[in-house]
C-alpha cells in the first residue's frame, strides 16, 4: 500500500515503547480532538517588499475560507485561492501551503515537497500563550533579518559556557608538528622574540608561510582582544565575531590544539547562566562583517532586540522596530514575544504542525498571513486527551515519515469561501460519493 515504506520506520511512545506509523494513525484517530473544518482568514499586504508583510497596514486584502479537505492554498496577485491537491495552479500563482486532513485532523505542511517552495513562518504575536518557547536549532525572523539559535543553557550545572562555532571558523588550529624545543629560533611575527615562551608557545593560525608563519599564541590572543573590542557587560554578555588574518586573509580558528588540550583562541568573559547564544544569518557575502555570536546572559533581565540603542541585539535596518521583540526565561524555558512590532517577529516552522481544535494560529508566507482555527467536531467518538499527552518524541525520520503520510493519505473535498464554493474536480467528487 501507499504506506508500506513507513512500517520500518520507528517512533517512540513516552515509555519508551517503539511504535510505527500506523500506530500514531492508531493514536490520531482514538486520542487526538478531531476537527470537523479549518476557519481561514487570508490577509496580503498590497506590496511585494523583501518577502515583508506589514503587521500595523489598514488596507489589506482580506478573505474567509471554511475548509473541510485538504486544500492547496495558492496566491495570484492579491487574489488568494483554495485548490484540489490535483489541481493545476493557475498560470502565475505562487503556491502558499497545504492544509491536510488525515484521520480527523488537520495539518498545516509545505505547499510543496520540494525545497523550491515557500517557507512557512509562524507569526508569533498570534500564538495563544503570545510567546513562543526557543529550542536549539530555531531560526527566528525579524522584519528581513535572522537569526538562529546556536545554543541555550538554562543552568549552571556542568559548568557549560558558550561553544563559539561557525561554520568554517570552528576548526582548531594548533602548534605545527615540530617541537616547541625546535622553535627555539623562529621569531614571531608580532613581538619578533625567537622560540616558545613558558606557557605561550608558537602557532600557526593561518596560511601564512615563511618567516611569518609563526606567532605566539598570547600575542595573537592580545590583538584580538583589541579588533573584538569585548566589553564587560553584566553576566558576561558580549558579541563574537571571527576574525580573518590581514595578511592571507584565512579565518583564525575558534580553537586551538597545543599538545592533547584544546583552548579557545580568543579569551572571552565567563558568561552567567541562563544564557543564549544567537547567530546572524548574513544573507550574502557584502555582510560578511557582521556574521558572528551574540552570547547573552540572561541571569539578571530580559533580552530586547531592536533598532533602539537600548536594545542588547541592536539592528540598525529600517524593517526593524525600536524595541522588536524579546526573549525572557521563566520556568526553565526561554520564550520569545513579539512587542507589537510593524513587520512581525517570525519563528521558521521546520515540520508539519497540527492544528488544535480551539487553538488559533498564523502563518506568514512572504506578503500573505494566513490565520487558521480549527473547529471541533460536535460529535467526536471518543473523548480527547490533552494534547501535551498525545504526541511521541519526533526525530529527522518521523517528520520524514509524517510528510510522506500527509502526502499519500490526504484526502481532497469542498471549499467554501465568502464568494462561492470551490469544488474537488468530477473524478475525486465520483470517488467520495462511491466511498459514501
Amino acid at each position: 500500500g501507499p504506506n508500506s515504506s513507513l512500517a520500518r520506520i520507528p517512533t517512540h511512545t513516552a515509555a519508551g515503547r517503539a511504535v510505527g506509523p500506523a500506530a500514531i494513525s492508531g493514536m490520531a484517530r482514538s486520542n487526538l480532538a478531531t476537527a470537523s473544518a479549518v476557519q481561514v482568514v487570508s490577509s496580503t499586504w498590497a506590496r511585494d517588499s523583501h518577502d515583508l508583510f506589514d503587521f500595523e497596514a489598514h488596507h489589506l486584502h482580506t478573505q474567509t475560507f471554511t475548509v473541510q479537505r485538504s486544500v492547496v492554498f495558492v496566491r495570484n496577485g492579491t487574489e488568494v485561492q483554495g485548490l484540489g491537491e490535483r489541481e493545476a495552479p493557475p498560470p502565475g500563482g505562487d503556491p502558499l501551503l497545504r492544509l491536510a486532513q488525515r484521520d480527523g485532523a488537520f495539518w498545516v505542511d509545505r505547499a510543496m515537497p520540494s525545497n523550491s517552495s515557500k517557507k512557512l513562518w509562524l507569526v508569533v504575536r498570534d500564538l495563544a500563550a503570545s510567546g513562543h518557547r526557543l529550542a536549539e536549532g530555531d531560526v527566528m525572523k525579524l522584519g528581513r533579518f535572522k537569526f538562529r539559535v546556536k545554543q541555550l543553557v538554562a543552568s549552571a550545572c556542568g559548568g557549560q559556557q558558550p561553544e563559539l562555532r561557525l561554520d568554517e571558523s570552528g576548526l582548531a588550529g594548533g602548534a605545527d608538528p615540530p617541537s616547541q624545543a625546535d622553535l627555539a629560533s623562529t621569531l614571531c611575527r608580532i613581538c619578533l622574540l625567537e622560540g616558545p615562551g613558558e606557557d605561550d608557545p608558537l602557532i600557526t593560525p593561518c596560511q601564512c608561510r615563511g618567516s611569518i608563519e609563526y606567532v605566539h599564541l598570547g600575542c595573537l590572543r592580545h590583538w584580538i582582544r583589541g579588533r573584538l573590542n569585548l566589553s564587560d557587560a553584566p553576566g558576561g554578555s558580549y558579541f563574537y565575531r571571527p576574525l580573518a588574518c590581514e595578511l592571507c586573509k584565512a579565518v583564525y580558528p575558534t580553537y586551538i590544539h597545543n599538545g592533547r588540550e584544546r583552548a579557545p583562541l580568543v579569551e572571552v568573559p565567563w558568561t552567567q547562566p541562563p544564557f543564549i547564544v544567537l547567530e546572524n544569518m548574513v544573507r550574502d557575502s557584502q555582510q560578511h562583517a557582521t556574521r558572528g555570536l551574540h552570547v547573552i546572559s540572561l541571569a539578571e533581565k530580559v533580552l530586547k532586540l531592536g533598532r533602539g540603542h537600548e536594545s542588547d541585539v541592536r539592528i540598525a535596518d529600517v524593517s526593524i522596530s525600536r524595541c522588536h521583540a524579546t526573549v525572557r526565561f521563566c520556568r526553565g524555558h526561554f520564550v520569545l514575544e513579539d512587542n507589537n512590532s510593524k513587520f512581525g517577529t517570525l519563528v521558521a516552522m521546520k515540520k508539519p504542525r497540527l492544528l488544535e481544535p480551539g487553538t488559533a494560529i498564523s502563518i506568514q508566507m512572504g506578503r500573505t498571513v494566513l490565520s487558521l482555527s480549527a473547529q471541533a467536531d460536535p460529535n467526536p467518538a471518543v473523548q480527547a486527551a490533552p494534547l501535551s499527552q498525545q504526541l511521541p518524541p519526533s526525530s529527522a525520520q518521523d517528520e520524514r515519515a509524517l510528510r510522506l503520510s500527509l502526502l499519500t493519505r490526504g484526502s481532497t473535498g469542498n471549499l467554501s469561501t465568502g464568494t462561492g464554493t470551490v469544488n474537488a474536480p468530477p473524478d475525486q467528487q465520483n470517488q467520495q460519493n462511491e466511498a459514501a
